[in-house]
């Protein structure tokens, strides 16, 4: 039988952590815990499993009722634009589903989360905030979207107009501009999604 010491080793080896503290955050308890498994010379069966699916998966599931949603760290600029460079997920947030359905009024499934850049619709949304996009293919209504135009990923307050769409930025320092209809039906404008959610620092 492995002795306490040779037990916490192995969760350590199955979570790729060092230090005591960092496998308490891995495994989303507090240190304090750890040191009373070392008196009690107990842990768990249930810490087991959750440091074996982290070791095999390298995410655990969230909670029933949670629903984890993608984060992607690509940059939807709310300046003047910038160029996408990549699009892979590279971790996941945890969202209650009813609050998306409910709340938010989306379908958790058609989801996706992702930060801004730039200050051009600041007050509406800030700098460095999270925005919450539900994914469409085109255009519905008036409302603020993340969207492709000539290689730049932007968002902006899109509305109709009689030419095609206005594109207008929250922060009065950034002039409207239009988006022809011509543009619109090119290969070089893309809607991915409408913004639905932020959260942001105060």
């Amino acid at each position: 039988m492995q002795s306490i010491d040779e037990q916490i080793a192995e969760l350590k080896k199955l979570t790729n952590t060092a230090k005591n503290v960092d496998l308490a955050k891995v495994l989303g308890v507090s240190p304090k815990t750890i040191q009373s498994w070392k008196t009690r010379e107990k842990i768990p069966e249930d810490i087991f499993l959750k440091a074996r699916q982290i070791s095999q998966n390298g995410v655990i599931a969230p909670p029933k009722g949670y629903v984890s949603l993608d984060f992607y760290e690509v940059e939807a600029s709310a300046g003047h634009g910038a160029l996408v460079v990549s699009e892979e997920k590279s971790s996941d947030i945890v969202f209650s589903e009813t609050y998306i359905q409910n709340e938010v009024g989306v379908k958790a499934a058609n989801v996706f989360l992702m930060p801004v850049k730039g200050d051009s619709m600041y007050p509406t949304l800030k700098n460095g905030c999270l925005v919450m996009v539900n994914q469409i293919d085109h255009f519905t209504g008036d409302g603020i979207y993340v969207f492709r135009f000539e290689g730049q990923l932007m968002v902006k307050r899109l509305q109709f107009s009689k030419h095609g769409l206005s594109v207008t930025s929250d922060n009065d320092n950034y002039q409207p501009w239009e988006l022809s209809k011509d543009e619109i039906m090119s290969s070089d404008f893309e809607v991915i999604g409408e913004v639905v959610w932020s959260g942001q620092r105060m």
